[in-house]
């Protein structure tokens, strides 16, 4: 019988300290599996709340709870420079993101009541990218990837752009035909071009444009990496989701993985779920989606998701 888990704060030491939550099982095991939780892009913290952006999610937590509950342990942690982590979030790029993620791997291995040969990475959205590049370095017994599987993040981007524009050029009335008269996608497509380059030719970690701080070193990493280099090399069992209501990740991408993955995979693409795991029935929004983000913020996991993660961590 799983009695209510035991949650502790826990500091991992790498480049910069990190500030994580262990969750272990009630249970009288001597050694458990484990699951780290590798979060998506943004000042997301380890619940998967971004305060900054009125995002107080929790999706992390809550797929902390199902998988302990499982008898799994659980290690979620803040990013570099967010919540109680040090470091600072602007200057981060996405090779120090991968280096927390084998540091907090190597810590969770050596924790007496892990099993290191059992760990498991999950990760959400960008997490996923992040948890392919880490592959090699840590050797996973197995990989979970939700909303982001196989995707570039400058494919998902472009993704993005093309769903905005196609809202903007088919607004009705005088502001629809003002979009398309000013030819807005051709524009703004232009305007992504410009600052790409701009960032690929930059080598500080943080630049200027338009007057707006932005993490060009992270951005940078980015688009000079080749996620499907790095998936050919993977041999342990993968699950890929991804919601068909999903505005930042392709769902389409999931029929890349079985080719490239040497090992076991298991793709699915649920219904009516989006971006941060939750269900959504209405019509995927790039103007729309912060407040469908936060309207959201009280709704369980997708009950379809869970269900897919039980089932398979138990397998």
């Amino acid at each position: 019988m799983i009695l209510k888990p035991m949650e502790e704060n826990v500091i991992i030491k790498g480049q910069y300290d990190l500030s994580g939550t262990l969750t272990i099982p009630k249970t009288n095991k001597e050694k458990y599996p484990a699951v780290i939780l590798v979060a998506g892009s943004g000042e997301v913290d380890r619940n998967g709340n971004a305060v900054k952006m009125n995002f107080d999610m929790n999706i992390y937590r809550e797929l902390s709870q199902i998988i302990t509950d499982l008898g799994f342990i659980t290690l979620r942690y803040d990013k570099r420079g967010v919540g109680e982590s040090k470091g600072s979030f602007m200057e981060t790029g996405m090779w120090d993101l991968v280096d927390d993620l084998v540091a907090s791997v190597k810590w969770l291995r050596n924790h007496p009541k892990v099993d290191a040969d059992n760990i498991v990475l999950l990760g959400h959205s960008e997490g996923c990218t992040l948890i392919t590049a880490a592959y090699t370095k840590c050797l996973p017994s197995r990989m979970i990837m939700l909303s982001g599987a196989a995707e570039p993040i400058i494919d998902a981007l472009k993704r993005q752009r093309d769903i905005a524009f196609s809202e903007l050029l088919n607004s009705k009335g005088l502001k629809g035909l003002l979009f398309r008269l000013l030819k807005v996608d051709q524009k703004g497509e232009k305007q992504a071009a410009k600052l790409i380059e701009k960032v690929k030719e930059s080598y500080k970690a943080v630049i200027r444009y338009n007057l707006v701080k932005i993490n060009a070193k992270w951005q940078r990493e980015h688009f000079n990496y080749d996620v499907y280099e790095d998936l050919i090399k993977v041999e342990c069992p993968v699950l890929a989701i991804t919601g068909d209501k999903d505005f930042q990740a392709n769902p389409e991408r999931l029929k890349n993985l079985p080719g490239l993955v040497k090992g076991d995979v298991q793709c699915y693409v649920v219904e009516n779920m989006d971006h941060i795991l939750k269900e959504f029935k209405g019509q995927i929004s790039a103007m729309n989606f912060k407040k469908q983000y936060q309207s959201e913020a009280d709704q369980p996991l997708h009950q379809d998701l869970v269900g897919l993660i039980k089932e398979w961590l138990l397998s």
